[in-house]
């Protein structure tokens, strides 16, 4: 996922482990094959509470540790979110939105262990078939909420900076913001070096739904640096608002 900054999880002030239970916030994870198998009980009981797998790419790609990654991170007690990485530059966002749910949609199920899913905003030079991003990824959202006769809420990952001021106040997903910004992921604020953002729809009172600190965390059972996220409120919350 998109490198916003280089900054160690020591600077941050973490402490990771079942003891960094700090607030009322939870530490959670994203991974792809770059994370190779995880062991996902030594994950969880390195105090992970809920993770992203990266699932589809455009219309092209099916990332090969999915199936594993989330089987096995529900296996262990981990809430589990797949992710899709957008190409609007290529694809129409029906076409993406199809092809990430017939590879991933079976995996987010009524089960009690999915989390809805995200939409990874990295990659610009258009928005095929829609006049704006905001367009492209509302179309994409409200396709894969329309495969669920449940409430779905998707969520959509970018930068502070550089990919959430080119949405508008019209975005209907809620917001993961990436900032490596120094600051604590149990204290810290992703809002510290934007004010151009111009789209507020969180899902929580904290202003963001995801927070992603940095991409150099070191986690019992990965083997290399993994992204470190947070959650603004606590386990129970995180399962209650999810509509699976």
């Amino acid at each position: 996922m998109v490198k916003v900054s280089v900054g160690m999880a020591a600077a941050l002030g973490l402490t990771l482990g079942a003891g960094n239970a700090l607030a009322s916030r939870i530490l959670g994870i994203d991974v792809s094959h770059y994370q190779g198998s995880p062991n996902w009980t030594s994950v969880h009981n390195d105090g992970v509470k809920f993770a992203f797998a990266k699932a589809t790419e455009g219309n092209y790609y099916h990332d090969s540790s999915y199936v594993y990654n989330m089987n096995n991170g529900k296996a262990a007690g981990v809430q589990m979110g797949a992710y899709d990485f957008a190409r609007p530059d290529l694809i129409s966002a029906n076409t993406e939105a199809d092809y990430f749910w017939a590879f991933a949609g079976g995996y987010i199920t009524t089960d009690g262990k999915s989390i809805y899913p995200m939409v990874d905003f990295e990659v610009f030079g258009g928005h095929v078939g829609y006049g704006s991003y905001t367009s492209w990824f509302n179309a994409w959202s409200a396709r894969v909420k329309s495969k669920k006769t449940v409430f779905m809420h998707p969520v959509i990952y970018a930068s502070a900076c550089n990919g959430m001021c080119d949405l508008t106040t019209a975005c209907t997903l809620s917001q993961w913001v990436a900032n490596y910004n120094g600051q604590n992921l149990y204290t810290g604020n992703p809002w510290s070096s934007c004010n151009c953002c111009n789209y507020v729809n969180p899902c929580t009172s904290s202003g963001w739904t995801y927070w992603q600190c940095s991409s150099s965390g070191a986690i019992s059972g990965i083997s290399g640096n993994v992204d470190l996220d947070a959650y603004p409120l606590s386990l129970s919350e995180l399962i209650a608002y999810q509509g699976l």
